[in-house]
């Protein structure tokens, strides 16, 4: 097995594990479990569970930048609404969220370089949000009478909560749903 390959493959099954299970629902031997490794070559990669999660939040980071790429030719509403594909997929793949989610509720035994990457990540979710619905505004798609900040504040807080709800009620359609609320609030008529 190639180093690379071994260490993609940890990152890969360590956010899965963490988006089931949270931080501390889960430990580098459940990860070696699920590899059929040793524990040991774990280190050869990560040299703690808290340098695993800062490459899990790296790695999400990355992702989301080629996800809003990919969406990028859409209209900005349109762009808005398929944040809630977002979490619905989480949702739907074994009742998983988001990574960031899955982190919140254990962030007083997190590192402050880790508690730090987790904010800035979300400060560029809600960066990103603000822009579509300011370009939105602009093009007359979105309503104006509604601040873009808090606008965006407001959608990454439901889509988050979303996700809540989806694994609760075994619903992750539930994540669609308020996606499509979301828009009929904001839509401008």
């Amino acid at each position: 097995m190639r180093a690379s390959g071994t260490k993609e493959k940890i990152l890969k099954e360590g956010r899965s594990l963490l988006q089931k299970h949270g931080y501390n629902g889960f430990s580098f031997q459940d990860i070696a479990d699920k590899l059929d490794i040793k524990k040991p070559s774990l280190y050869d990669h990560f040299s703690s569970k808290e340098e695993l999660i800062a490459a899990i939040i790296e790695n999400y980071s990355t992702m989301f930048d080629a996800w809003a790429k990919t969406i990028s030719s859409l209209r900005p509403l349109e762009r808005v609404r398929r944040v809630f594909d977002v979490f619905y997929s989480f949702s739907s793949d074994q009742r998983k969220v988001c990574p960031i989610l899955a982190l919140t509720v254990d962030t007083q035994v997190l590192s402050k370089e880790v508690q730090k990457e987790m904010k800035a990540f979300v400060e560029k979710w809600l960066s990103w949000l603000e822009e579509q619905i300011i370009e939105g505004q602009t093009r007359g798609e979105i309503r104006k009478d509604m601040d873009a900040k808090a606008l965006a504040a407001f959608i990454y807080s439901q889509a988050m909560g979303s996700q809540f709800q989806a694994r609760i009620k075994n619903e992750p359609t539930l994540a669609l749903t308020s996606g499509d609320m979301i828009m009929a609030l904001i839509k401008k008529n």
